[in-house]
């Protein structure tokens, strides 16, 4: 088992270490940007070396279910994905994005924000994103080189009405493109939808193996109908997209006395992987005891930003009612809210050991440590 943080993959894949080598030295001498050639050399000496720290589960599963082609590029991602995180340096443009079609849930988990009713019944939190804007969101992040998109952050994405028309405005624009979903309005219409537009990863928040706990778990979801979408997600996959790209993950949250080995045995023949994530209490974050010593720098700030459906960019998702907002895509383009007064004052504020002047950064488990 792999162990990254928070997240436990329960299911391995391995692949041709020396294969890896061979198309990135085939790839390296075309590359035009002299930055990530030298990066692309880089990742080439470390593994030359017997250095594949870079290749973690997820490295891994995205290389088996890709065309080598893309190999290189992916890498590269990836290697600035964790370089921007560990050494606290910001990129001109972030390269990942939340995106938030639909603030809203069909579900009550215990677990999750959607629990709270001051968040659920205040009608400013509560709706949908406008296509244009989605649009227009999509284009300036393909155009300025983001290279991850994720159609998720407070709510379940397929409630809302144009999703279809979501993912195939994404396809072919973004190394990855990763969705999260509950499973329960999964359709073959849907299906179709979400394999057609090139996605990378599926992640279908499922939390137990068996029927009264998951739905005690997740609360409004019929565990017969979850387990059959799912099935039927691998069987249409399987059958008409022999050639996916898309990953498939079985994702439980550990709040109780889940099994992991048992959630793991049901879930992996209808998955690519199976993954337990440990409960972080960011779920009902303003309530959390405020921690005064905490001095650590938030590895999300380098990296991506969320976008929630009316347009507003927060720092991290985790900031649901979005008090950390750092501006809005309806007034400002991404990278001027990237590189913004606002924003680069929550970076300093973090980076000075004063991230506890911020709620509900003053009270956030990510990166609570003592400066490190």
């Amino acid at each position: 088992m792999w162990k990254n943080k928070h997240v436990t993959f329960l299911t391995e894949n391995h692949i041709d270490k020396d294969r890896i080598i061979t198309i990135l030295e085939q790839q390296t001498p075309n590359l035009k940007n002299d930055k990530d050639k030298k990066i692309q050399e880089d990742i080439l000496k470390d593994f030359k070396n017997n250095n594949f720290s870079l290749l973690n589960t997820q490295e891994v599963q995205y290389l088996t279910k890709n065309s080598e082609q893309k190999w290189g590029k992916y890498l590269i991602h990836r290697y600035k994905f964790n370089y921007y995180e560990d050494h606290h340096v910001l990129p001109d443009f972030p390269i990942y994005l939340l995106l938030e079609p639909v603030s809203a849930c069909n579900l009550r988990c215990p677990f999750c924000h959607q629990v709270d009713d001051d968040f659920t019944s205040n009608q400013q939190m509560m709706g949908k994103m406008d296509l244009s804007l989605f649009k227009k969101i999509i284009d300036e992040a393909h155009d300025s080189g983001t290279q991850a998109i994720t159609l998720t952050c407070r709510g379940e994405p397929t409630l809302h009405p144009q999703i279809g028309e979501m993912l195939e405005y994404c396809s072919g624009k973004f190394i990855e493109l990763k969705m999260n979903t509950n499973a329960t309005r999964l359709n073959e219409k849907l299906i179709h939808q979400i394999l057609k537009s090139g996605m990378t990863e599926l992640v279908f928040s499922v939390d137990s193996h068996y029927k009264e706990e998951f739905e005690s778990l997740r609360v409004g979801a019929n565990f017969e109908l979850v387990v059959s979408n799912v099935k039927k997600f691998k069987e249409i996959r399987d059958r008409d997209y022999p050639n996916s790209a898309c990953i498939t993950r079985a994702s439980g949250v550990q709040v109780g006395k889940q099994d992991p080995e048992k959630f793991k045995k049901f879930w992996q023949p209808f998955v690519d992987h199976v993954v337990m994530v440990n409960m972080l209490y960011r779920w009902d974050i303003y309530n959390n005891t405020k921690n005064l010593s905490s001095k650590g720098f938030c590895h999300y700030l380098c990296r991506s930003l969320s976008i929630y459906f009316d347009g507003s960019v927060i720092p991290c998702d985790a900031d649901y009612e979005g008090r950390l907002s750092v501006g809005s895509i309806k007034d400002n383009s991404i990278r001027e809210i990237w590189n913004g007064e606002k924003y680069d004052d929550l970076i300093n504020a973090h980076k000075d050991g004063r991230r506890d002047k911020y709620i509900p950064c003053d009270r956030c488990p990510i990166g609570a440590s003592n400066g490190n």
